[in-house]
Parts: C-alpha cells; structure tokens; sequence
C-alpha cells in the first residue's frame, strides 16, 4: 500500500516545479483490463522518482531500469485501484478538489500564481490538474471505504502491545543545565579569574554566566533549558553525568575555550505510562492491519486481473 500511495504522490509531484518533462512516446507498455499505461507516463513518473526522491546511481542504466520497473508496478496498482473505484461508484466534490489544492500549496510553500506558473511550466491547465487531483483523492477515498471503516482496534490489543513492547517506551533521560563559556581570546585569563573568584565569594552560576558567558542563553544566566540524552555533545553530556543537582564542573578546557556546567535537575529515563502512548501504539496497529488488508485485496485483484508488460 505504501508503494501505490507513493506513486498517487508522484503524480502529484510531477506538476511542481522542477519536474523533468518526459519525452512523448506514444506506445503502450501495459494493460490493465480496459486500462493502459504509455511510456511517456512511465517516462515521467520514473523522472520524477529520480528527481523528486534524489534516488542514487540515477546515471546507471541498470538503475534506472530497477526504477523503471518498480514505478510501473506502481502505476499498474493505481489502475487497478482505480477500476475498483470506478466500480464502487465513489465521487469526489469540488470542494475537496479545492482543498487538497490548498493543502498542496501549503505543503510547498507555493502561492496561487507560483501553482499557476508550475501548471504552465508543466504544459498543463488549471481544468486538467483538478482532474488529475480529483482522480488521485477518489482512488484514496475508495481505500480508506474499503478497508479503514472496517478495521477495529480494541484495547486489548493496544495493552497487549505495550506489555511486548516496553523498551521502545521509555522516554530518555533528560538534563537541565547551566553553562558559561568564555572563549580563547585576549580577555579569557582575566575572565576567567573574575569568574573563579565569584564563585570563591558564592556568587550565584546564573549571575556570573549573565556577567561574563558568551555562551548560549548567556542573558538567561545560560539555562540551556530540558535537553535528552543524546542531543548534548559527548563531553558536555558526561560532565553533566558526573554531577548531582545544584553541584558546577571545574573549568573544563576546550580548543574553542573553557566551559562550566552547571546540573540544575537530571530526570532519569522512564517508561512512558500506557495513556501517552495508547494514539502511537493505535495507529501502528491500524496501520499493520491496513497494510496486510490491503495486500491481501491487490494480490487477488491481480491475480484475477488481465494485465499485459509490453516493455
């Protein structure tokens, strides 16, 4: 499923700027019962894969011929999905048309004239890019009819996955510090006695960081505020590590200057109760099942299907 929604995204992507026009051939490489694909579809949905996704080893033959063919699937899976669409009668309004238009313009930052300007760049009207827009949204609409209104997730299941599960729910340990830093100038021996001396006399850390860091948050007295294990630099997370709340770090030299950490509050790291979690783990589970539903329909609609590679 995620394969064939990447695809119904592709054909969206492929009226934005910097699409790569695709040479017309005008040949079938494929059909689908009543349906074809031609290669000049194929051509611009492959372009677009390798421009849009920066996929790697675009300039191998081989490459390309691996994408190719794994975009043709993609296509030939729309059309499938489409047929089905078609059968189950499902429309599309035009005021949906409009707000996925909003939704695409949002996305990509583009104002009215910018989309207007890419649709011209593209050799395409407004009138034929609503009905590209107005296909795609009512192939996705046929798919969450068909398969999402008919999945249940209970709590138990929910439960059950989190007892299974737990170490992906623990939440990282977290810090709370202070810093000073005073940077390898012509100033840094004075600052530094100045600030050694205010910490002599107990001064408080967050005065003499206000005084004299050139830190960050150095106004704030350098509160670098909650940050988890992992997004601090080595050295500085394990000088935090080796304190207690409320304890400072002696100088800590470093080629760009000297630093002072201050641990102001260490939360260990814990495991998220089930009710902060319990929207994560739902939308996994759905998404499983949707996914394995999903296959399960395309695989027998294909297998069932006449469908015709003419590469």
């Amino acid at each position: 499923m995620n394969r064939l929604i990447a695809g119904i995204c592709l054909s969206a992507a492929l009226f934005l700027p910097g699409q790569i026009n695709a040479e017309v051939v005008d040949r079938i490489v494929a059909v689908i019962n009543d349906s074809v694909i031609t290669m000049s579809e194929l051509n611009a949905a492959t372009a677009v894969a390798i421009d849009k996704l920066g996929i790697e080893g675009s300039s191998d033959p081989e490459k390309i011929k691996e994408v190719k063919g794994n975009i043709l699937d993609s296509l030939i899976e729309q059309k499938l999905v489409k047929q089905a669409a078609d059968k189950a009668g499902i429309d599309i309004s035009e005021k949906e048309i409009d707000n996925a238009i909003e939704d695409i313009k949002r996305q990509n930052k583009l104002t009215q004239e910018q989309l207007l300007l890419a649709l011209a760049e593209s050799g395409l009207t407004q009138k034929e890019y609503r009905e590209q827009l107005k296909e795609q949204i009512r192939q996705v609409k046929f798919i969450n009819k068909e398969f999402r209104s008919k999945i249940s997730i209970q709590m138990e299941d929910i439960e059950g996955y989190y007892r299974q599960n737990m170490k992906a729910f623990y939440s990282p340990a977290r810090f709370r510090i202070n810093l000073i830093f005073l940077p390898s100038d012509d100033s840094l021996n004075e600052r530094l006695k100045l600030v050694s001396e205010g910490f002599a006399a107990g001064t408080d850390f967050k005065v003499l960081a206000s005084q004299y860091s050139e830190g960050p948050a150095a106004s704030q007295g350098g509160d670098l505020g909650y940050l988890k294990s992992g997004e601090l630099d080595g050295w500085l997370e394990e000088a935090a590590r080796g304190l207690k709340p409320g304890e400072r770090s002696p100088a800590i030299e470093r080629p760009e200057g000297v630093y002072f950490v201050q641990l102001t509050e260490y939360q260990e790291r814990a495991l998220r109760p089930l009710k902060d979690v319990e929207a994560q783990i739902h939308e996994k589970l759905f998404k499983k099942i949707m996914d394995e539903k999903f296959s399960f329909w395309l695989s027998e609609v294909k297998r069932y299907a006449h469908i015709e590679i003419r590469l």
